[in-house]
Formats: C-alpha cells, structure tokens, sequence
C-alpha cells in the first residue's frame, strides 16, 4: 500500500512552502525531495525534458507532482482509493486519466454528494470533453442520448437510482467510477444528513462498484478504510501531500468581516447561525453599499420576489448569503460572482454547504463558528489557497473562537468506516439496513416488522417485498403509508391529500413548517382553505411570486415574518422536490397492480401528478435547467425552445444556441448569465 503519510515530510514541506509563498528561491534538491518540483524556477534543458514527462494533457500550463504521476500509472492497472488533502487535485486526477484514456472508456460515472458539485464538474467536463463525450446529469439526458456510445454521467447519488439509469448500466456496465467525497458514506448519529440518504447513499455505492470495471474512490484526509463486505481488490494511496500555504491566526476583531479588501469565506454552523449574526447590527448591518453591486440581479429580486427580502440587501453590500437553504439559482450567482477578479461579492457568509459542496477557491477564511470536529476543520482549511505555482498567494485563515484552535490537529485524520462495509446495524432505520446492506439484526426485531410488511403486502396488495427493494422505497414510509392508504387515497380534494402527505407521511421532513412565529398561516387548518402554502406553491408552478403577495394581502405581515416567509418558501420547494416525491415510488408500486380507480382515488391520483410535474417536464428539460439554477420564472420559457433543438445533441449546446432567440433578451439576469458563461 502506497502510504505517503510522513509528519517528518510535511513539516519540512510546510517549511519550503512558507518559503516560496515569501518569494524565497529554494534548491532544486529540497524540492525534489519534498515533491515540490511545481515550484521551480529552473528552465534548463534538462528541467524542461522532465517537465514534458509530467505535463497534464488537460492543460499544459499544469505540471503533475511525482505522487500524481504514481496514481496516474496505478490507475493504470489497478482500482485506486485516494486519501489526500483538498489541495492534492484529487478530481483533476479523474479528469486527467479520462484525458489519456479516451479511446478505452466509454461509460464513465462521477458520482458527487451535492448538485452545485455536479454542476461544477459537468462545466469542467463540457471545457475538456465536449468533443468526445455527451454529458449526462439525469434519467432525462440519457433517455435523449441513450444510444450515444461515449458518455460522462455525473450524479448525485440518488439519481442512479432511477430505473432508466439502472437499466442502461445493467447493459453497458461502468469503464470508470469514480466516487468522490467517499467520506459522506460514514453514519454519524450527529450528522445532518438523514438516516434514509445515508442508507441510500450507502446502497447505491454497493451497487456501483459491482457494475464497474475500474473504480476510483477519493477522500479527504483519510488515514484508513476497510473494503471487508464488498472485499474490492483496490490500491489505497494515503499522502498528506499539501502544495499550498496557509496562515491560521486568532482574530475577535470584528473588523475583519467589514473589510472589502480581500474576498473572503465567513463559515458559520448553520443557516440559524448565519441570520443571528446578520441580525448583530454592530458587526456588518451598516448602511454602506458596495461600489459594484449588481442593480439587474437587485431589480429582478425586487419584482419577482420581493423588494425587501434581506438577500437582496445584502447583495447590495457585495455579500452572499450561501447555504443549503439558499435558492440553487443564488447560490450559483454568489459562486460565480465571487470567483471573478471584477465581481459583485467580496464576502461569502456560508455553512458548509459552500465549503464541502464546490470547489470555489478563497484565499481568506474566518471561521466564525466552531465546526463539528477535527476532521470538519481540517477540510474546512484545506478549501483555503490558490494552487498558483507561477503566482503564488498565501491562504489566510482566521478564526474566531478560541475552542476551534484546539481542534486543529492537520495530522489527526479519520479512519473511515463505510457504511456499508460494516456488519452492524447502527441507524435509527434498521429495516431498510437490513433488506438494503445486505446485514442481520441480533435481537431479531427488525426482521419481524420486514415478515410482517412482507405478509400485509401480500395478503392485502399482491405486490412481493422484492418488488419494494427494487423500487428502493424506504420501508418506514411505506409501512406508514399502508397504515393510512384506505384514507388518504380516498381523499375528494387534492388540498387535504397534500395536508396529509406532509403532516402524516412525511412529518419528520416537514418539521419546518411548523417553525414559523406567526400562528395562523393556515398551514395546518382542515376547517379552512383560505391559504396553504405548501398547495399555493404547487398549484402555482413553483412561482413565489403569486404566493408571496396572498401572503402578504391576508396577513398584512411585518417584514421581518415576510422574509421568515420567503426563506419557508424556498424549504417548501426543496421539500416538495427532494421529499414529497419519495411518494411518487410508492404510487408505481402500487399502480403497477392496477390498484387505484380514476373515480375513487381521483384526489390522490391528481396529486401525485401534480408532484411530478412540479420537478419535471414530460421532457425532462425542467429538471436539467433547474440544476444549472436556472430560476422558475424562466425554465418553462427555455425548456419549449430547447425541446425543439432535434438537431443539435448536447444541452450546453442546445442552450447556447437560445442567445440567437429573441426570447433570450427577455430571461433573467440569472439565466442569461448562466448561458452566457456555457
């Protein structure tokens, strides 16, 4: 096993780096002995041979370190497990054997833990690949691109979960995965992620390495995992290899978060967090605007959502507010924004959504909060400095609890266990472990709740549980939803099937929506139809708008609970999207048996669809464009041209191609940029 992991090594490579970060020369042996080599300034005949054997074929200003080079030929003929800091370049290794092996790999999969990593590394793929790859990041472009015999698909995991993603690997199988952030499949009973994802996240990743041909895991600082249950046979190569330097100093001033002199990251634990501190008006709530702030992107807030949402506000004083709350369209406009020389945001008030989530560098991080332990903290740092050789700049990283300097260990690295790999049954769902993870229980109980799940299905529904594990449907919300079927799918009205859907079968993902201090939203009410937001939205087409000013018109609100408002309304779209359709599986189960009447069960029949078609087109556009942050009010527009566009293959091209339409000029700020920047 390649294990590169010296503390001797990296404490002379912090050293060489302080160096060079400081303009120093350093001799042509120190670098090399530390792998260092990036850095030299030597431009003898014989340094530029070397340099030649190790220059990427990605981008030839790139030359690769020595370890590079060794997961590059290990790649070669083995599976390769990566453990590495974040400035190691562990994706741009996948992208660079990709590069090399363009003529023996046909189906390639990336799967990624978030949607704006997705998108990230789909721009990256278009840049190095749209020659000889189609790009594919939902069910919908394969269904379009299906028989195209080179593809990239890059995912988040659940997307292979779909039945058309399943059938077409079952076909071709995998040339290549490639699995990032392999970390996110360690359970945690203190980990924001809920126990259905990580089961699912951990069976997806059971399922994927056994159809691949050659697998790539990567990972940060990860000092160990154990493959017993899947029993890979894979290569771990375990460096701390850091190429950048970064300064970590105590700073309470609050002076630090006013400065527009230098970009910078302020991590906060969550988005709670983050609205207490905008709210300290003796920290950053001046009246002061950035010279360069964005008046199109402030006036199409302004007039389609509202003119005093506090995003809006702070846009103005050049500062994004990003976490996983934040509508996708904001958050790649702030991502954007920030990671140009000229843009309108020096300052980005995050949670680790932003940090874990893209690879948007920053030179300058406070770290406002303490994180959730060592290992948090140390990727958190590792997201810190540019990797420019022939410029280089040192990463500041100030921290403003004293508690979090404890934390810091740069050498205290985890020992990963995957979920999966595991025998035990540690989540709080142990059902779907079992029948998913292919594990037993020791006390027996819940194999009893699996036998009687299995005999009420088919006693009183016909359907084999072998069925449910092949939709992947969560055993604890259909065992809930057996115990409420004859009620919920006889509903007369849509409204009272969503009321149910939310507060009964999904109540544990709807907490939210109780959370709000003015009591009589009516989101709750049975006796009353007057307003629902939950309903409002969906019978809008997702458009805030519409929902936005009844709210307003019924309740006469104060602003401070109409920006409460705003923010419910954007989990309400998440939640309608990435929650309530965990029911649509259900619904095919069941349909599938012809068990529900176009009569009697008109209500729920009508809801579920109205759940689809909140997600996605017929098409399939509406998802796509919806994970590019394309906002609503535009999508349908821009689906209905691109649908048209049989001749041209490949959305970005598609897309690009609508900059000819007159309709072009009528779009968002958001969308035209988005397109613009293809």
């Amino acid at each position: 096993m390649p294990n590169k992991f010296d503390e001797n090594m990296n404490l002379l490579r912090s050293h060489l780096l302080k160096r060079i970060y400081n303009g120093q020369v350093i001799s042509e042996a120190e670098l090399n002995l530390s792998d260092l080599s990036i850095y030299s300034q030597n431009r003898t005949f014989f340094s530029k041979i070397n340099n030649a054997v190790k220059q990427s074929l990605l981008d030839e200003e790139i030359i690769l370190t020595n370890e590079q080079i060794e997961c590059l030929n290990i790649l070669n003929d083995n599976n390769l497990f990566l453990s590495a800091p974040t400035s190691f370049g562990k994706t741009f290794i996948a992208l660079e054997y990709i590069a090399r092996n363009k003529h023996l790999l046909d189906n390639i999969v990336f799967v990624v833990p978030t949607i704006s990593l997705m998108n990230e590394l789909r721009k990256k793929c278009f840049n190095f690949f749209n020659e000889n790859y189609i790009l594919i990041t939902s069910d919908a472009e394969l269904d379009q691109y299906n028989d195209v015999p080179k593809k990239i698909m890059i995912v988040v995991p659940e997307r292979i979960s779909s039945k058309k993603f399943k059938e077409y690997i079952s076909r071709v199988n995998i040339d290549l995965l490639v699995y990032d952030e392999i970390y996110k499949l360690k359970y945690e009973a203190k980990q924001q992620e809920t126990n259905s994802r990580i089961i699912k996240m951990n069976s997806i990743y059971k399922y994927l390495i056994k159809e691949s041909r050659k697998i790539l895991l990567l990972g940060p600082f990860i000092r160990n995992v154990d493959f017993f249950k899947s029993d890979i046979k894979i290569v771990k190569f375990i460096t701390n290899l850091n190429l950048v330097y970064n300064e970590i100093k105590l700073n309470k001033s609050t002076a630090i978060f006013k400065s527009h002199d230098e970009k910078k990251f302020v991590y906060f634990k969550s988005p709670n967090s983050i609205t207490s501190f905008i709210n300290k008006t003796d920290l950053i709530n001046d009246e002061n605007h950035f010279d360069n702030f964005d008046e199109d992107i402030i006036d199409w807030i302004s007039e389609n959502i509202h003119p005093e949402w506090y995003y809006s506000i702070y846009l103005k004083k050049g500062i994004g507010i990003h976490h996983g709350r934040t509508p996708l369209f904001l958050r790649k406009y702030i991502e954007n924004e920030y990671s140009k020389p000229d843009g309108c945001i020096h300052t980005i008030l995050c949670t680790s959504t932003l940090m874990e989530g893209i690879n948007t560098p920053t030179n300058k991080l406070i770290i406002y909060d303490p994180p959730r332990g060592t290992f948090e903290l140390n990727n958190l740092i590792g997201r810190v400095g540019r990797l420019n050789p022939k410029s280089p700049q040192i990463g500041k990283i100030y921290i403003y609890d004293e508690e979090v300097l404890d934390l810091y260990k740069p050498d205290q690295w985890i020992d990963l266990k995957i979920l999966y790999e595991t025998d035990e049954v540690i989540t709080d769902s142990p059902e779907d472990e079992i029948l998913y993870l292919e594990k037993s229980s020791t006390d027996g109980v819940p194999e009893n709740t699996i036998q009687e799940l299995k005999k009420s299905l088919a006693d009183k529904f016909s359907i084999d549980l072998s069925e449910v594990i092949d939709s992947e449907i969560e055993i604890s919300l259909l065992i809930e939803f057996i115990s409420m079927y004859d009620e919920i799918t006889t509903h007369e009205k849509e409204w009272n099937v969503i009321n149910d859907l939310k507060f009964r079968l999904l109540r544990k993902d709807a907490s939210f929506v109780r959370g709000l201090e003015v009591k009589n939203y009516s989101f709750n009410s049975q006796s009353s139809y007057i307003f629902d937001a939950v309903y409002s939205l969906m019978i809008n087409d997702g458009l805030l708008k519409p929902v936005i000013d009844k709210f307003v018109t019924i309740y006469n609100p104060s602003v401070v609970d109409i920006n409460k408002f705003i923010d419910t309304l954007f989990q309400i779209d998440e939640f309608i999207k990435f929650k309530m359709t965990k029911i649509i599986g259900i619904y095919e189960l069941f349909n599938n048996k012809n068990l529900f009447d176009k009569s009697n069960n008109r209500a729920f029949i009508q809801s579920i669809y109205m759940i689809e078609s909140y997600f996605d087109s017929t098409d399939g556009y509406e998802r796509i464009l919806n994970d590019l942050g394309i906002p609503q009010e535009d999508i349908v527009k821009i689906a209905s041209e691109v649908s048209k566009m049989k001749d041209i293959v490949g959305t970005e091209n598609k897309l690009k191609k609508t900059m000819e339409k007159d309709f072009f000029n009528y779009l968002s700020p958001f969308s035209k940029r988005i397109i613009q920047s293809l």
